[in-house]
């Protein structure tokens, strides 16, 4: 049985090795793959050795008979032709001829047929098709974005990404794109490219857009004013999806409007104007946005007390000495300035323990001192003021801030002025300081959020602060220092 089965390997070797000699006999062509462009003509090569006798040529497409050169009734598709020799020619080549082509030899008996395949790759320009297919998406904010662009082409388009004109660094070339709308910035407009080296790259855009609640902004919360003057309260609708209904409150009732103050809308600035401003006009005033995904508010204060200060930084005038400094401040009130409230106390910078995981609950031993500086008797609109602080101590960096009244109440506090004295005879600046000369530095105040509404409340009782600056200064003075730890962060 051993025998029998080795003895059939060997002749089935021998026939394997048989039809490899006829075959390199009969075919004088070679298999090939064309790669082509569209509108191209292309030769596939049948060449066989006619000494064999009378043979038959048959030609396949992906397995599909295309043309026999002995039945006349078999037609071939318009663009192709078989010759004499048995090669195939299709010509005005389109992406579909892209495929298989199969030379089949029927020789007569005892021979059998042998076949001889080529390949044709038709490349053609990319094109791209958008999913969804208006390039129009919308979702609620936490539902799922799926968008895409279906590409065809040869070879195989590569898809890039931009988002708003930005590329996307994404992971590997994707055609599909699918992510959690978490946020409103992550709408926009998706573009994707498809390029494959063949004709010029192709772009479709998906516009994205994600339903929210309505976020409002503005640059002014405190406008000051006067009596008479034209004022205006400007509020931004940054986002509304869907459209917000809007309306402007006055201590939680609506606005009225009449032929003196009225609501003008452009560019989803939204203002209230007082063309005329009357005393009972001046107040709080809230701008709200809503849809049915939530609420938005930005709280104002219409008011005549005075502007902030602002401290004037100049070396020319800022003259110092080992124990006085001169400070130089304006500030904007339509009213009289009745007085200034300037707070000082010496600056420390970081307080340093003798272990660097030291704590202390010990409060600072710089408290803030009061000086009330007069005002002036100018209408406005634009106060200065300079005053020369005496019994300084040498060597000491300073800091200070200033507030100022008119008839309509304070202001809120400046931003805070570093300054520093001359040193004394035989002293210099303490090491410890943060500061190696005397130039005045300004640390502004980091700007408030302005739909957050509860800082109108903080402005609020500041001015009930000052007013009663007279009777308890250091209390009034730790209050400001609270206050300013409260805008800061």
């Amino acid at each position: 049985m051993k025998y029998i089965e080795m003895a059939f390997h060997k002749v089935c070797l021998l026939m394997f090795l048989v039809e490899i000699v006829l075959c390199e006999k009969v075919f004088k062509s070679v298999p090939v793959t064309v790669k082509a462009y569209e509108n191209d003509t292309v030769l596939l090569p049948c060449y066989t050795d006619n000494t064999e006798g009378d043979i038959r040529v048959r030609w396949y497409k992906n397995g599909s008979l295309l043309a026999d050169s002995r039945d006349p009734n078999l037609l071939l598709p318009l663009r192709a032709r078989m010759f004499a020799n048995f090669s195939l020619q299709l010509e005005g080549l389109l992406p579909p001829d892209t495929a298989d082509y199969t030379c089949e030899v029927i020789r007569p008996e005892p021979w059998g047929p042998i076949r001889q395949t080529h390949s044709i790759q038709v490349q053609y320009p990319p094109t791209v098709r958008t999913v969804p297919d208006d390039g129009f998406l919308e979702v609620k904010k936490g539902e799922y974005v799926d968008i895409g662009c279906e590409t065809t082409g040869s070879p195989i388009p590569i898809v890039t990404w931009k988002k708003n004109g930005e590329q996307m660094a994404l992971l590997e070339h994707r055609s599909r794109i699918r992510f959690r709308a978490e946020h409103r910035l992550l709408a926009g407009v998706y573009e994707c490219t498809a390029s494959n080296g063949v004709g010029d790259a192709v772009t479709a855009a998906i516009t994205v857009v994600i339903q929210d609640a309505p976020v409002v902004s503005t640059e002014r919360s405190f406008v000051h004013t006067a009596v008479g003057l034209r004022a205006a309260l400007a509020a931004r609708l940054e986002f509304a999806i869907p459209a917000a209904r809007t309306a402007w409150y006055r201590d939680g009732r609506p606005v009225r409007t009449d032929d003196r103050i009225v609501q003008m809308v452009r560019d989803n600035v939204h203002q209230l104007i007082f063309r005329s401003v009357r005393r009972p006009d001046l107040g709080n005033y809230t701008f709200r946005a809503e849809n049915k995904l939530g609420m938005a508010d930005v709280a104002f204060k219409l008011t005549g007390v005075p502007n902030v200060a602002s401290f004037k930084v100049e070396p020319a005038l800022n003259k110092a000495t080992s124990t006085s400094f001169t400070l130089i401040w304006e500030v904007d009130s339509y009213s009289t300035i009745i007085e200034y409230h300037l707070w000082l106390r010496p600056y420390y910078g970081r307080l340093s323990t003798p272990e660097p995981d030291a704590f202390t609950t010990e409060p600072p031993a710089n408290l803030w001192s009061k000086i009330v500086v007069p005002g002036d008797s100018t209408d406005g609109p634009i106060h200065s003021a300079t005053y020369t602080v005496r019994g300084l101590t040498p060597s000491t960096v300073y800091e200070a801030i200033v507030t100022s009244r008119n008839w309509f109440g304070w202001s809120k506090p400046s931003a805070v002025l570093h300054f520093a004295t001359e040193p004394g005879v035989g002293r210099t600046l303490p090491s410890t300081s943060e500061y190696t000369d005397i130039t005045p530095i300004l640390e502004e105040i980091v700007p408030q959020e302005a739909y957050n509404i509860t800082q109108a409340h903080v402005f609020e009782r500041l001015n009930e602060l000052s007013n009663g600056a007279r009777e308890t200064p250091f209390s009034a003075a730790i209050f400001v220092v609270l206050t300013f730890i409260i805008l800061v962060e």
